[in-house]
């Protein structure tokens, strides 16, 4: 059964394209000190918004990155990934078997949940049972997978008991691993794996976590407010163990979904962050900030579909080199992403710097190559018994709306122009999208991939055979090996040249075709909103040590 992780690349599009989020900036609006973030009784306040609603608050049940990250500001998990540095959460510290299998986490005397009960090592060991529940149904349920027996448990073939997590005594957690992952720690900061209340699951049912009373708080923050299609409202935590660093009283988020309100309330000072749509970008473009947000979007080919161009690897690679991602990015997306040729994002540590300074990879040109993409057609024609390109036709898939459209009309005409192909645009509604995608029904898809946790595994994992998120049915055996002593390699360096050899097979089958790495355009004001964090893993930014400077 294919695994759904409903956050790919169509939301933070609708994030890009639409109205996300509200900033302020350099030289952007006059504001006020009553319209600072500064309230009247001297409180310190936030105020961004969102462009819809958290799905959920069940941090077990996150699927979008909403909930992401509101869930990594609400929940204190075993560590937390603050902007890259893995630092201690609920566990004051950890030790790692030689193996590399065995971690013992101890838990601080200080940790509490919102109502001031403490956080017991039980709580943390329920946090990763209910994950992988199948009775909870967690869309993030494969993320138990790297723990000893989560894949079966998930599966249901084994009980839920039989997890590889126990508790020796009320402040350490013993997790157990199906095999080395040397990225664990930096998981645990993720929803997937925060310490969750029993009584309080067990008392409300399917409300739990419906509304702000209907669950404790362990994190930074408390939800004290949730108005459907209106409002969030997060207050600090007195009970939180780090309180005394936390520096805002409040966060005020509005839901705003008309693209360009936002934009309008951050030039009144009613907003102090905004993520830039790309209607204004050009606008901004001299304020703002460009920070990755950890999507890769890419064309996903159905390799077992009935479209036998697809099927052919020359043909695939006709469609990469004819792409100028340079173009694509300045007609479709006003430059903000990244032109990219490969899966695993840059950005991601390496072995001494980051994962792109280490294995240096641009294998289809920026601006695209016709010459080669005409010799790799002519080598599929040959094969296909194909004497006109123009016979060649495939359907292409994408979430309906008008970003969207722009995006894959200006990959037709490429295609059209420098391959003489005929590309079908199939708009269809974003939970049909995705439903057609973990049934395998679509050709090729415009799509992307949100990673959970910084680390290249968290790209590549996708394309091992039978993996739940191999939606291309893809399979190499070379693949396979390279993923495979990757796990079992103890030294960082030799991990990372397996991982890379890996990615170099991916990127030569092209089961997907790469095109962007994601990035934000984000405003605000950085002499009056201190140490707020764009981050490119699980939450897009990390407000916990915010101050507002009045």
């Amino acid at each position: 059964m294919k695994r759904r992780k409903i956050l790919c690349v169509a939301l933070a599009l609708a994030l890009t394209f639409g109205a996300m989020a509200g900033c302020s900036t350099p030289g952007g609006g006059t504001q006020t000190p009553a319209q600072s973030g500064t309230a009247a009784g001297g409180e310190k306040v936030l105020r961004f918004s969102l462009n819809g609603n958290p799905p959920t608050l069940d941090p077990k049940k996150a699927n979008a990155m909403y909930t992401a990250t509101m869930c990594y500001h609400l929940f204190d998990g075993l560590m937390r990934n603050n902007n890259g540095k893995v630092e201690p959460g609920v566990a004051e510290s950890y030790d790692v078997s030689d193996d590399g299998l065995t971690y013992t986490f101890h838990l601080r005397s200080d940790a509490k949940w919102s109502d001031g009960k403490a956080v017991t090592a039980e709580d943390c060991v329920y946090g990763f049972q209910r994950l992988v529940d199948p009775a909870t149904a967690a869309p993030g349920a494969y993320l138990g997978e790297v723990v000893k027996n989560g894949k079966e448990v998930a599966a249901g073939k084994v009980p839920v008991k039989d997890l590889g997590v126990t508790a020796p005594d009320d402040k350490t957690v013993v997790v157990v691993l199906a095999s080395p992952a040397p990225y664990f720690p930096t998981m645990l900061s993720g929803s997937a794996f925060v310490p969750c209340r029993k009584d309080l699951v067990e008392k409300y049912g399917k409300d739990f976590a419906a509304t702000p009373d209907k669950n404790v708080y362990n994190g930074p923050y408390k939800l004290t407010e949730w108005a459907q299609d209106n409002k969030l409202v997060l207050t600090k935590n007195e009970n939180y163990w780090n309180k005394d660093k936390v520096k805002l009283d409040k966060v005020e988020i509005s839901v705003l979904t008309d693209p360009n309100t936002p934009i309008g309330m951050y030039e009144t000072g009613k907003l102090d962050y905004v993520d830039v749509p790309v209607a204004a970008a050009d606008q901004y473009r001299d304020k703002a900030q460009l920070y990755y947000n950890g999507s890769i979007d890419y064309l996903q080919m159905n390799l077992k579909s009935s479209n036998t161009a697809l099927q052919n690897k020359d043909f695939r690679k006709a469609l990469s080199y004819g792409i100028s991602r340079k173009d694509y990015v300045a007609m479709a997306r006003a430059n903000i992403p990244e032109p990219v040729s490969r899966l695993v994002l840059p950005v991601l540590p390496g072995p001494t710097s980051t994962f792109g300074k280490d294995y240096p990879f641009d294998p289809y040109p920026e601006t695209g190559d016709t010459a080669k993409a005409k010799e790799y057609l002519q080598k599929a024609m040959s094969t296909l018994g194909v004497s006109d390109p123009s016979k060649i036709s495939f359907k292409l898939s994408y979430a309906e709306g008008e970003g969207t459209r722009k995006i894959v009309e200006v990959l037709q005409a490429e295609w059209k122009k420098n391959l003489g192909v005929n590309v079908t645009l199939d708009p269809v509604p974003y939970a049909v999208l995705y439903d057609n995608q973990a049934a395998e029904k679509f050709e090729m898809m415009y799509t992307g991939w949100t990673p959970d946790y910084d680390d290249p595994v968290s790209y590549l994992e996708l394309f091992q055979t039978g993996a739940g998120y191999n939606y291309s049915q893809y399979s190499n055996v070379d693949y396979d090996k390279e993923m495979a002593a990757a796990k079992v390699s103890k030294e960082v360096k030799e991990r990372m040249d397996h991982l890379f050899a890996a990615e170099k097979v991916v990127c030569d089958d092209l089961p997907i075709i790469p095109l962007t790495a994601g990035r934000n355009m984000g405003l605000w004001d950085e002499k009056r909103v201190k140490d707020f964090k764009p981050y490119y893993i699980g939450t897009n930014y990390n407000f916990i040590y915010t101050d507002i400077v009045s």
